[in-house]
């Protein structure tokens, strides 16, 4: 399936955002209102307008189609963005490219099943671990293939658990979550808490942890800057707290939140400025230290409070 503009542009923008797990706070058969997707905030200021099938974010001053959201959304460029609909697994084509009007469209948002649970097995999905850089037997140990049923249809993607047992979903073309949503704690005996955004960020870093020796830390995994309030107990816990979190208004916006609330908290993302988080420099920037005492340098830098600790272990040694 080839799309283009302004079929995109005819998808719901109601069903298009429920295909990302978003629901509205409220709606009626004129517009409906949401906790903003772009950022985090307590208060629905995010407008789709069902009529004209728009949206503004009222917090943001910005709005526009359902290509402007996916660009936004997304982070990308138009191209990068209708490729997304291009692909059998892509979850926005499971809605299916009708040119549903709201009138048509249904008042039942799309529900995400889960069907089954296993390790990742999938070829495709192995395929996207090594684009991000994750080796397979890591991602086995926090992840899970997961297979979900939206309407008639069943797929699979990477899963990975929250601590109220709902499933951030991955795959290369989707970005979703089931319910419940909810933040993930994986707890070590260590005073030390490292706060991430993503579980991408999150896995990537542990690949630096166990390549180089880091000190085990406790690891607390947002899923969405929308439950940083919920996670403020959490990390009041720790005597010491480093926050790798996207390099975007929300993401810089949560930590200031948590430097302010906890004096204890620091940040630890300038390592990676300039690219939008820890998976993108460990991706596109990580391989290019060839260099091993360089590397060892990179790696004290760049995560606070590890140097002192401990020696570096075998830093010769590279991933992929």
């Amino acid at each position: 399936m080839s799309v283009n503009i302004e079929d995109v542009k005819k998808l719901d923008l109601v069903e298009f955002l429920a295909s990302l797990g978003f629901t509205p706070e409220r709606k009626n058969e004129r517009e409906a209102w949401y906790l903003s997707p772009l950022r985090s905030e307590k208060t629905a200021s995010f407008k789709v307008d069902r009529q004209k099938n728009r949206w503004y974010d009222f917090g943001e001053a910005v709005g526009g189609t359902i290509i402007d959201f996916g660009m936004a959304f997304y982070k990308c460029d138009i191209p990068t963005f209708l490729s997304k609909f291009d692909h059998e697994l892509s979850f926005h084509g499971q809605l299916g490219l009708h040119h549903a009007t709201p009138a048509q469209a249904s008042h039942e948002e799309p529900k995400i099943h889960i069907r089954a649970e296993r390790p990742i097995t999938a070829p495709a999905l192995i395929d996207y671990l090594d684009r991000r850089g994750i080796p397979l037997e890591l991602a086995n140990r926090f992840c899970r293939e997961v297979v979900y049923r939206l309407g008639k249809k069943d797929y699979y993607a990477i899963g990975f658990k929250n601590d109220k047992g709902g499933f951030e979903l991955r795959n290369a073309l989707i970005k979703l979550s089931n319910s419940p949503k909810g933040i993930t704690l994986i707890p070590e005996d260590s005073r030390e808490l490292r706060v991430f955004e993503g579980c991408f960020d999150f896995l990537s870093f542990k690949v630096l942890e166990e390549q180089f020796g880091l000190p085990t830390s406790s690891c607390l995994i947002l899923n969405s800057v929308a439950f940083l309030r919920e996670s403020l107990p959490v990390i009041r816990q720790y005597s010491s707290v480093t926050l790798y979190l996207d390099h975007d208004p929300a993401g810089r916006r949560a930590t200031e939140q948590v430097i302010q609330e906890h004096p204890a908290a620091r940040d630890g993302s300038d390592f990676y400025k300039g690219v939008k988080d820890l998976n993108e420099w460990f991706v596109s920037v990580y391989p290019k230290l060839s260099d091993a005492q360089q590397l060892a340098r990179e790696l004290q830098r760049k995560f606070p409070g590890d140097d002192n600790s401990t020696e570096l272990r075998n830093p010769g040694r590279r991933i992929r």
